[in-house]
């Protein structure tokens, strides 16, 4: 359910859209050599990008809806919802994915945003899911499963 930013106890830093967080990481993989696709297809992730023989799927959620009013945001309840659709979509691809991949979910670095996804840290990283922070400025903060954390850097994402 929408909120508006007035209505937060700590009102969010910043508002992006899905399609501004899309957009950011695309810049940034292509920035760094990899080739990205726009999923077409509803209910599935956003994003598929390769780079030598390594494939990443990435699904991506904004804080606010592009056709919801100015000064509106996602309240807890629908964020949290985000990040579940998030990991249920990345877990259904992994079970189609070409080998090797990498499996990304891309937020906004609002502090809620990350407040929500650090209770399940443990078990996306067992997931192997990837946490990708944008902000505004286009900087984009990566959280990498240690043992993934090798792999990620000969692909040009460096942990922050």
């Amino acid at each position: 359910m929408p909120i508006s930013l007035d209505r937060l106890k700590v009102p969010d830093e910043f508002v992006l859209t899905q399609e501004e967080v899309i957009k950011a990481v695309i810049d940034y993989l292509i920035t760094h050599g990899w080739t990205v696709q726009l999923e077409a297809a509803a209910g599935g992730h956003d994003l598929v990008a390769a780079k030598q023989e390594w494939n990443a799927y990435i699904k991506c959620k904004g804080s606010r809806g592009k056709r919801q009013q100015e000064g509106m945001v996602y309240d807890n309840n629908q964020l949290r919802g985000n990040t579940g659709d998030q990991i249920e979509k990345l877990i259904r691809v992994q079970g189609e994915a070409a080998n090797p991949s990498l499996f990304i979910m891309a937020n906004p670095g609002l502090d809620r945003m990350k407040w929500v996804v650090s209770k399940l840290e443990t078990g996306l990283d067992k997931l192997d899911i990837i946490r990708v922070w944008i902000y505004p400025d286009r900087t984009i903060k990566w959280d990498i499963p240690a043992h993934l954390v090798h792999i990620v850097r000969t692909l040009g994402i460096e942990k922050n």
